[in-house]
């Protein structure tokens, strides 16, 4: 035979296979542990950056639902600042004797304050829902004599200037 041949008894390579066996055990188990410590560290992260980006997004909802009413209240008062520049504009078409105009632009006044929102905020809603009620049951008809229609109308621009002081 050969005598070069490395001469290896078995017990020998049972003993290497154990450690191997168990080394590769204990291996696997250490890698284990460590990855559920990572995926439990992780979790814990991500809750706490769910916590941070929810708590930011609250805020976000907030400053949204903010800015909502502030536009709402901006565009009632906007309402409200058309209607008196109809009114005022109705005065100056009836010194000019156009009372066609002077209608149309009181009704315009009439729909700027229908269209003051229901949640207004300073605005005092019975007084325009009067106002508007007054306004559209005015009706201009030509006259030889304007001083009545225009103390009328000049009336709307001061209830409307009231209103408007109050909801500053």
């Amino acid at each position: 035979m050969n005598d070069s041949a490395p001469t290896t008894t078995p017990n020998s390579h049972a003993i290497s296979t154990r450690t191997l066996l168990i080394a590769v055990g204990v291996f696997v188990l250490i890698a284990a542990g460590l990855y559920f410590l990572a995926m439990s560290q992780g979790r814990k992260e991500l809750a706490i950056q769910k916590t941070q980006y929810q708590q930011q997004v609250d805020q976000g909802v907030q400053a949204l639902n903010k800015s909502q009413a502030e536009l709402a209240a901006m565009r009632d008062r906007n309402y409200l600042m058309h209607a008196r520049v109809a009114v005022y504009r109705t005065a100056v078409d009836l010194d000019q004797r156009n009372f066609g105009i002077a209608s149309g632009r009181l009704n315009e006044a009439a729909e700027a304050l229908g269209k003051i929102g229901k949640g207004s905020t300073g605005i005092d809603l019975t007084k325009v829902a009067a106002l508007k009620q007054s306004i559209e049951t005015s009706d201009f008809t030509v006259a030889a004599n304007l001083e009545s229609q225009r103390t009328r109308v000049l009336e709307f621009a001061a209830q409307l200037d009231g209103i408007a002081a109050d909801a500053k």
